[in-house]
């Protein structure tokens, strides 16, 4: 089985990391669009032909799902792409209805790019929620996927210093949760963490596109809980721009998530 898995850049590395703890044992092909990160500020049609030139590639490759590891790529194309797919193809959104759940008495910060938050496909999701025009607080947060997108030696203290100054200030006391809306921002979870107070929940909305993964596919879950990460994955790495520098980049993210990749071609094409 081949999935293909499409980010703007690294930020998706983390969706891959939720599809192979259900899913280890499957041919996954990354593909990073290094050569136009990050999407955020981007307007939604150039953001929508991007996306559907990584379809068009992943159709190529022969896989047999295509995962949207990217908030503005799927409010910008999802919807369009879906009405000629030839695969299933699984979007990510904002887990905005699991912390409203979770916190039914409190107000939730939503963090992510303007795109997204200025995006028909959030409102939509706000409006089909009970109370999610009322307690859910969209953050534009510009900007800051290009810090972790960098990582470089100052990145971390770059973002800090950021969430610090951008962040911080949205925080009130009425606030019980915060929910990550690019999946750049899951690799700084615990500075978020830190700087909103550690009485505040974190969500992010990569185990339920990987859990709606198996279910397009028909592949039983069978557990509440998130399984173990393979200590070995068959990953092949493509982007954009850059291709041997991001390829090494993100094989040495994986490899700190404690997955190795077994040797296969980075670009299967």
């Amino acid at each position: 089985m081949r999935i293909g898995i499409f980010d703007s850049g690294i930020g998706g590395l983390s969706t891959l990391l939720a599809c192979l703890r259900y899913l280890p044992d499957a041919h996954y092909l990354f593909y990073g669009d290094s050569a136009h990160a990050p999407y955020g500020d981007q307007s939604p049609a150039q953001v929508r032909q991007w996306t559907e030139a990584a379809y068009a590639w992943f159709i190529a490759a022969g896989v047999d799902a295509v995962v949207l590891a990217c908030n503005t790529a799927t409010s910008a194309a999802v919807a369009p792409l879906r009405e000629r797919a030839d695969v299933p193809i699984i979007g990510i959104e904002p887990a905005i209805k699991k912390a409203l759940e979770d916190h039914p008495q409190s107000e939730i910060l939503l963090l992510a790019t303007a795109v997204t938050v200025n995006g028909v496909k959030l409102q939509e999701l706000l409006g089909r929620l009970e109370g999610g025009p009322e307690r859910v607080r969209p953050l534009a947060c510009s900007g800051l996927a290009e810090i972790v997108e960098t990582q470089d030696a100052q990145w971390r203290e770059r973002a800090s210093r950021y969430l610090q100054a951008q962040v911080r200030p949205a925080r009130t006391a009425d606030i019980g949760a915060v929910v990550l809306g690019c999946t750049h921002y899951c690799w700084i979870d615990d500075l978020i963490h830190d700087t909103l107070g550690g009485d505040i929940t974190v969500v992010d909305g990569n185990d339920g596109v990987a859990r709606q993964l198996c279910r397009r596919l028909g592949v039983p879950i069978g557990t509440d809980t998130a399984p173990p990460l393979p200590c070995h994955a068959r990953i092949s790495l493509y982007f954009t721009a850059d291709n041997d520098v991001k390829s090494h980049l993100a094989r040495r993210l994986l490899a700190a998530s404690g997955v190795r990749m077994d040797l296969q071609p980075d670009s299967p094409l």
